[in-house]
């Protein structure tokens, strides 16, 4: 249960942008833009080309339990049908190098489509934060030229189980591009969790600790957002959703970059990752 002094009635107000077909991302308003940096999240305009339908049909095809996707092998912690024992979710997650291998293709196209919007968001970033051009590839790890790493999970929350929908947390990486069709995302707002609403023709936008951490020196430092999932009960419809995290090279290095074009600081991303994973541990 969520503690009543976690909890705030009516949602929270959240920006919305869209990107036109010149990939530029664009807000209404400047404070808007203010606004986005401090919530580190905003709903994004489903562009007219992106196959939305086709991707849910696949992952809500998932709980057929013959369905052959489900059979795709493990890579590791991170990556096949996964099954969690802690909370409600189950996915399939790959990333980038394996989607034409593992998914139809209709489905790989839309994770590419999806590259291209977290690069334009990415951009975005970049260029807000006041950090130069040319030191884009080097402080994102090579995910804002097109490199890097990326994720694309089809994810349920399987409401036969009661744990937690998701715990309270912020992604690791730089931006999460994320599909709900249900009610149950909720966002940290000054110490209150408050529902995200489900918003249609919208796709919600995350920053993660990543950017925050290359941001840190810029004009402006992404928030990355904390968030969690409330558990979906019994009478809920099965809660769907699609989840794409931009990351950089897992093998490689992000830089802090200000606004002059210096490096002010630079991780490993497997170091930088270890150390979230120890701060956020001992804060929850």
């Amino acid at each position: 249960m969520i503690p009543a002094n976690r909890r705030r009635v009516g949602p929270v107000s959240i920006p919305a942008a869209s990107i036109d077909h010149d990939q530029t991302l664009t807000f209404a308003a400047g404070a808007d833009v203010d606004r986005v940096w401090q919530l580190g999240i905003f709903y994004l305009e489903v562009p007219e080309a992106l196959n939305l339908e086709t991707a849910r049909t696949f992952g809500t095809a998932l709980l057929d339990p013959t369905n052959p996707y489900r059979d795709v092998p493990h890579f590791g912690e991170l990556e096949g049908f996964i099954a969690l024992d802690n909370n409600q979710q189950t996915k399939l997650a790959l990333r980038r190098h394996r989607w034409d291998q593992y998914y139809p293709p209709q489905v790989a196209e839309f994770g590419r489509q999806l590259d291209a919007i977290g690069v334009s968001v990415m951009q975005h970033v970049l260029s807000e934060s006041g950090i130069p051009k040319p030191m884009w590839q080097r402080a994102s790890g090579g995910y804002s030229s097109g490199g890097g790493t990326a994720f694309l999970n089809f994810v349920h929350y399987d409401t036969r189980h009661s744990y937690w929908g998701l715990r309270p947390h912020t992604d690791y990486g730089f931006v999460t591009i994320l599909d709900a069709t249900a009610p149950g995302l909720q966002v940290d707002i000054d110490g209150v969790f408050v529902d995200v609403p489900v918003r249609p023709g919208y796709l919600a936008i995350h920053f993660g600790e990543a950017l925050s951490y290359i941001t840190a020196y810029g004009e402006r430092q992404a928030t990355a957002v904390r968030h969690r999932v409330l558990s979906q009960r019994d009478c809920d419809p099965i809660r769907h959703g699609i989840v794409y995290f931009a990351n950089p090279d897992l093998d490689g290095m992000v830089c802090q970059v200000d606004a002059h074009g210096h490096e002010r600081g630079s991780s490993s991303v497997v170091s930088l990752f270890e150390r979230l994973e120890r701060d956020l541990t001992e804060l929850a």
